[in-house]
């Protein structure tokens, strides 16, 4: 009827072009109006029945379309099997769905390589309840919105603002919070699709007030609001101050018991200190590990977990369970909360992740351990092995049996471990069989039933330190005194100082200082447990270590780190170190950088510096055949092969010999405080 008057219109104005500029303007009107007409109407309610007993049983995932790839598809393979074990009723999305810009069509293959093809679990056959991210509204809102998918797959479904009704017992209030957000608004380096949110305040207006009506009636056991921004968050993108602003006052008002979200690429639980809203993030569905956390007050904040995963909820008439899994599909950190409609506690189960602690400990002194000399004149020797633990394989034992040998003839204090304890993926466990398979198995010399320290920068009671593959494991484990228990000689911790009174060993913990695990974890899951905020822990460490090194009054400064500051092997340069490490050490006289890292043996010096920067990364698998470009005068090593360093120290003078694995010396070279000389045996 509408379009037939508008015809008529058409005829009569068509006389004049003023009057077809008034026909232009009166069609406009008309689309624009049409298009708002859908804010102006109830929001569209879809009813879910509960199961029998009464129970509504979930899970939470957001930010995860990447074709697999970021964990993606693990996360999903851990999906299936809480969502099978729970028995589950549908899973929610809590936005950007599809990385980086949305779907371009209905015929985007994203749609199939991100979400038909990832989540195909039999438990996962449920529906899937979306709403939109940021990142959506770079591509085509209308494809993610279109009818269209769910021929493709009919478990999606997708609108900017929906209810979903679980009888008495659950209303799910689904917002299109993207639109709230004004930098998208005013951005100009993407490119979003505003189509059918236009104008925008007449749209929010009437959202909003949508919503307000529809949690007035509700009568609803819980009453849970899902977005895509957070409210409160103490992730990378922080509180949304539009949704505080304007969203936030109508939850309070209608007693909502849950918000959640996604966009900060983590899981999060934020207790609100004056309502009983609890803020849930779960959007870590693939790229996490943003490696950040904002201040945050400790009352408020329940939990938070820098690293993939998801969320579980089971509800019923009178309790509510949330649990948050990690990408292995554990609790995260032991996380369960545990809700009735008066109150939230926290079972006995729930261990709060308070990634801050670590800061709080980081800031104090580094660990102070005594290693007295048991030889008459004072001297002190050690070998130094890194990158090892391989149960044996890749000539592991072959070295083994050549630090052994060369350990007894120069009756070693000790051993030093430049990280990379255990392969490929750290320790599971303080159970896992690889601690011996790979370390009390392996080294059974007399020679090296000696302390070893492993370096790893911690805050409890062991030394060794710790490499970028030991943090794909269980960190805890190796720091933990149950392993000294299993063997003494075994000493862990993240950042610590071993004063043997001539020399002063400066251990430090290297990998949180890279960059790229952070930002480009592959498909490597890392446990940053302990040192988050991350920038807070790297910032207290580099004071910590300048203090020591500046109080120190040893004759011999020597640092020990997994990472090298200088190295022609293929990982090169750290340039996270050299940028911030090295100016300390430089600053502070260290006179040897001892690394792993790269599974070489090497040695080089810089005409800009008297560090001495050595190499001993090749316990166990080498060969990498490898070199990257660099001064050759500055190189007085590169051995591509296994093999291990000893070290030999005076009150004035320092012998280093590099050996192979068949024992063959490669390189020797030694300086006092007085003079300096070298002697290349073999390059």
């Amino acid at each position: 009827m509408v379009l037939s008057n508008l015809a008529m219109a058409c005829l009569s104005y068509e006389k004049t072009r003023t009057s077809r500029l008034h026909l232009v303007l009166v069609v406009l009107l008309y689309c624009i109006s049409s298009e708002i007409s859908t804010s102006f109407a109830e929001l569209q309610r879809f009813e879910h029945a509960p199961k029998d007993d009464g129970s509504v049983r979930f899970l939470v995932v957001g930010d995860w379309g990447r074709r697999g790839f970021y964990n993606q598809s693990k996360v999903a393979v851990q999906m299936g099997r809480i969502g099978e074990k729970l028995d589950i009723d549908f899973v929610i999305s809590t936005g950007d769905n599809f990385y980086g810009d949305g779907l371009k069509s209905v015929k985007d293959p994203a749609f199939l390589d991100s979400f038909k093809n990832i989540y195909t679990a039999k438990s996962l056959q449920k529906q899937w309840y979306s709403v939109l991210g940021n990142h959506d509204y770079r591509g085509s809102t209308e494809a993610q919105l279109s009818p269209a998918l769910r021929k493709i797959d009919n478990r999606w479904l997708c609108l900017r603002s929906f209810i979903v009704n679980a009888a008495d017992i659950a209303e799910f209030f689904f917002v299109d919070t993207t639109p709230f957000v004004i930098k998208y608004i005013i951005e100009k380096k993407h490119h979003y699709d505003w189509s059918g949110v236009s104008p925008r305040g007449i749209y929010i207006t009437n959202l909003l007030k949508d919503l307000d009506a529809a949690l007035r009636k509700s009568s609803a056991k819980w009453k849970i609001v899902i977005g895509h921004h957070a409210i409160r968050s103490v992730g990378h993108h922080g509180d949304t101050h539009e949704l505080v602003r304007h969203l936030l006052p109508l939850l309070k008002a209608h007693n909502v018991d849950m918000y959640m979200n996604g966009h900060d690429h983590c899981l999060q639980h934020i207790s609100s200190l004056n309502s009983p809203i609890q803020y849930m993030t779960s959007g870590a569905g693939s790229k996490a590990w943003r490696g950040d956390i904002k201040e945050y007050d400790s009352q408020a904040m329940k939990f938070f977990h820098d690293g993939q995963g998801f969320m579980s909820v089971n509800l019923t008439r009178s309790d509510g369970v949330v649990v948050f899994y990690d990408v292995l599909g554990r609790l995260a950190m032991g996380n369960k909360s545990t809700m009735n409609a008066s109150f939230l506690f926290f079972s006995a189960m729930f261990l709060v992740l308070v990634s801050c602690c670590s800061a709080v400990d980081a800031d104090h002194e580094l660990r102070r351990l005594h290693h007295a000399s048991a030889k008459a004149d004072g001297s002190l020797s050690f070998l130094v092995i890194g990158d090892w633990g391989r149960r044996g394989n890749y000539n592991q034992s072959r070295v083994a049996h050549q630090m052994g040998i060369v350990g007894e003839k120069l009756d070693i204090d000790f051993v030093i471990s430049t990280g990379d304890n255990f392969y490929d993926d750290g320790l599971t466990g303080v159970d896992d069989p690889a601690f011996e398979e790979s370390f009390s198995k392996i080294y059974t010399a007399p020679s090296l039933q000696k302390q070893w320290y492993n370096g790893i920068s911690a805050r409890i009671s062991q030394i060794l330190v710790l490499g970028n593959h030991d943090y794909r494991g269980n960190v805890e484990a190796q720091l933990r005194p149950v392993l000294t228990g299993l063997d003494s000689r075994w000493l862990c911790m993240r950042s610590f100082i071993v004063d043997a009174e001539i020399v002063e060993f400066f251990f430090v913990d290297t990998t949180p200082f890279a960059d790229k695990y952070f930002t480009d974890p592959e498909d490597h899951v890392y446990d940053w447990s302990g040192i988050l905020p991350r920038n807070e822990y790297l910032s207290n460490i580099l004071r910590n270590v300048d203090s020591a090194l500046k109080e120190s009054n040893a004759k011999w400064k020597i640092v020990v780190g997994h990472h090298g500051i200088r190295s022609a092997g293929i990982h090169g340069d750290t340039k996270e170190l050299v940028s911030q490490l090295l100016p300390i050490l430089e600053a502070n006289n260290v006179d040897l950088y001892i690394n792993g890292h790269d599974h070489c043996l090497q040695h080089i010096t810089t005409p800009n510096s008297p560090i001495q920067f050595l190499t001993s990364g090749g316990g166990s698998k080498a060969w990498r055949g490898v070199v990257m470009p660099y001064d050759q005068s500055e190189i007085k090593l590169y051995h591509d092969g296994q093999g291990f360093m000893s070290v030999q120290i005076t009150p004035s003078q320092v012998d280093i010999a590099f050996y192979d694995v068949v024992g063959n010396v490669l390189h020797k070279w030694g300086t006092s405080k007085d003079q300096l000389y070298s002697t290349a045996m073999y390059m």
